[in-house]
């Protein structure tokens, strides 16, 4: 197919395909997303067009779309809780918390505490996003607990 015959399938259907997502999303910028991934997809696929009606050609690739953007979000998600991680936005919540608890410790360290004790991330997670690696991540938490105990038990000592 020429180049201009797709661009004339996406002027004259990405609306009707855009509206048949944001009816399944209930979300405008994914609904747009998917509208741009199912044209890709249609360009890509477009030696297996036999014809007939462009619009139901296109809702059919729009519905594949879809479906794996919600089956992949159900993997990340399902992968999340055996992670032990929190759910979006709960992770800026715990880490002020961190931080309220463990001011005088470097961010990295922080987020290292917070990662493994509360989320229960797994190290090698939490070294890519410190752009460390997970060795490093293991021993330095094991370090910091042992320097936190240290502390702990020097401030109970000074209490008593």
């Amino acid at each position: 197919m020429a180049e201009h015959g797709v661009e004339a399938w996406y002027a004259a259907q990405s609306p009707a395909v855009r509206r048949y997502l944001l009816a399944l999303t209930a979300d405008p910028q994914l609904a747009d997303d998917l509208t741009q991934e199912t044209f890709v997809q249609a360009l890509v696929s477009v030696h297996g067009y036999r014809g007939g009606s462009v619009r139901a050609y296109l809702v059919g690739i729009a519905r594949r779309v879809y479906a794996r953007t919600v089956e992949r979000e159900r993997r990340e998600r399902e992968a999340r809780a055996r992670s032990g991680a929190p759910p979006p936005g709960a992770e800026a919540e715990a880490f002020s918390e961190g931080e309220a608890v463990l001011p005088d410790l470097p961010a990295d360290d922080r987020y290292l505490l917070v990662g493994r004790g509360i989320w229960r991330r797994p190290f090698a997670e939490i070294a890519q996003d410190l752009g460390r690696t997970e060795n490093w991540a293991r021993v330095r938490y094991f370090r910091l607990i042992a320097r936190l105990r240290e502390d702990l038990g020097e401030a109970g000592e000074r209490d008593v």
